[in-house]
C-alpha cells in the first residue's frame, strides 16, 4: 500500500516501540528500591526546596540605622565628695552617630594645670623615651616634663548604673535590583518604639550576645564593643518583613588580652586649665543587612528537572544488588536480559560451509544442471 508516497507497511513504518518490564518477586530488593526512592524524595522536598530555597533569586543589601537613647541618672562620686546630674546627652558620647553608640558606665573627671611634673600616659625606661624640647627626665618609669598635671588630689570618679537605659533603634533596608519602590522598615506598623522589637535596654542587648550572654555588672569596670545586626530575609512579593536582631561582642575578638572599652576625651576651661574625662562604656555598632528574595521560575523549572533525575539511582543501586550480590545472581540476570547470538560467529561459520560447498567434487556440475533447470522452467511459463 503507498500513503504518502511511502511504499512501505504504514504499521511497521509508524510503529511504536516500549520497554518491556521485569517483575521480581523479592522483598529485599523491592525494600532496598522503596527506601532509596523514599530518601530521595525526601531530600528533594525537604533539601533542595524547602531548606534550600535553590528555586528563589537574591539580592543582598546594606540598611540604614539610627538611633535615640533615652534615659538619665544621678550618681555620686566615689573619689571627691560630690554628686552629678547626667542627663541622656551626657552618658551618650558623641551625640550624633550613624548607627553607633557609646554608653557610658564609668566617668573618672581629673582636674589638670599646666606645669612640669610625671606624666602618667608617658611611660619610658631611658631619658630618651621623653621629649627632649622640653627638657623630658625619665624618673621612676614615667617622663618627668612640661605636661598637664593634676590639680587637686582627688579625681571625680562616677559609676553609672546605665543598664535600663534605652535604646530606640530605627533600621530599614531596600532592594533597588528586586523591588526599587519598597522599603521594609521597623517604623512601618510600630510608629512608637516597643519593647523587644525596636527598643531595648543596654542589659537586654548584652544579654542577647551570642553564644554566651554577658551579664552588665562584668562589664560595668572595663566596658565592652558589641555589635547588634538588624537582619533581615524578605520575600519581596509580600508586603510584612520583620528582622532578625543577632548581638555578638568585639572586644574579645580583636584583642583577647586587653578587652573593654574607654575613651578620653578633655573640657577645655582656658588655655592653662581643663578636665580630662575618661569614659569606660559599652560600645554598641548597630549594623543593618538584609537578603531580598523572589520566585524565579526558570530555576523551580530547572531544579525539578534536574533533582528528579535523582529519582533514576534507586533502579540502578537496586539492579546492581540484584545481578551482583544477592544468590539468585545469574536467575535475575537471565530474565531481566535477552541475549542473542554471536552473529560475527554465526556469518563466519555460514562462509566457511559455503566455500566448502563449492570445493566439493561436482558442485560446479550441480550448479550448472540445476540453473539449465530453472532457464527451462521459465522458458515454459512464458510460452504459456
Amino acid at each position: 500500500m503507498e500513503l504518502f508516497g511511502f511504499s512501505e507497511d504504514p504499521d511497521k513504518l509508524f510503529s511504536y516501540n516500549t520497554k518491556q518490564q521485569v517483575e521480581v518477586q523479592n522483598k529485599w530488593i523491592g525494600l532496598i528500591n522503596s527506601i532509596m526512592q523514599t530518601t530521595m524524595v525526601v531530600y528533594i522536598v525537604f533539601g533542595i526546596f524547602i531548606s534550600g530555597q535553590a528555586y528563589l533569586d537574591y539580592e543582598p543589601s546594606r540598611g540604614a540605622t539610627a538611633t535615640l537613647v533615652h534615659g538619665d541618672l544621678v550618681a555620686v562620686s566615689s573619689g571627691k565628695a560630690g554628686s552629678r546630674y547626667f542627663s541622656a546627652e551626657e552618658i551618650t558620647y558623641p551625640g550624633l552617630e550613624n548607627g553607633n553608640v557609646f554608653v557610658t558606665t564609668k566617668k573618672v573627671v581629673t582636674r589638670q594645670k599646666r606645669g612640669v611634673c610625671k606624666d602618667k600616659l608617658m611611660p619610658c625606661t631611658e631619658d630618651s623615651d621623653c621629649h627632649a624640647e622640653v627638657d623630658g627626665l625619665c624618673t621612676e618609669g614615667f617622663c618627668v616634663e612640661s605636661s598637664w598635671c593634676p590639680a587637686e588630689a582627688d579625681d571625680e570618679i562616677y559609676e553609672l548604673d546605665v543598664s535600663d537605659i534605652q535604646i530606640w533603634v530605627k533600621s530599614s533596608v531596600q532592594f533597588v535590583g528586586m523591588a526599587p519602590g519598597k522599603i521594609w522598615s521597623t517604623e512601618i506598623d510600630h510608629a512608637l518604639p516597643e519593647a523587644g522589637y525596636n527598643l531595648f535596654t543596654v542589659r537586654e542587648l548584652l544579654l542577647m550576645v551570642q553564644p554566651t550572654p554577658v551579664r552588665f555588672e562584668e562589664i560595668k569596670d572595663l566596658g565592652a564593643a558589641i555589635e547588634v545586626q538588624f537582619i533581615w530575609s524578605c520575600h519581596v512579593a509580600f508586603d510584612e518583613c520583620k528582622p532578625e536582631v543577632k548581638v555578638r561582642r568585639l572586644d574579645i575578638l580583636f584583642d583577647a588580652d586587653s578587652f573593654g572599652y574607654f575613651f578620653f576625651n578633655a573640657e577645655y576651661v582656658s588655655d592653662d586649665e581643663r578636665f580630662l574625662n575618661q569614659n569606660t562604656g559599652v560600645r554598641i555598632f548597630l549594623r543593618t543587612v538584609g537578603t531580598g528574595m523572589r520566585l524565579n521560575v526558570v530555576k523551580l523549572i530547572m531544579k525539578a528537572s534536574t533533582a528528579g533525575t535523582l529519582l533514576t539511582i534507586a533502579p540502578l543501586v537496586a539492579d546492581l544488588l540484584m545481578l551482583r550480590v544477592f544468590a539468585n545472581a545469574r536467575k535475575y540476570f537471565a530474565r531481566k536480559y535477552e541475549v542473542s547470538p554471536d552473529f560475527s560467529e554465526y556469518m563466519e561459520m555460514l562462509t566457511e560451509k559455503m566455500e566448502a560447498e563449492k570445493n566439493r567434487p561436482g558442485a560446479l556440475q550441480e550448479d550448472d544442471d540445476k540453473q539449465l533447470a530453472e532457464d527451462e522452467e521459465w522458458r515454459r511459463k512464458y510460452n504459456e
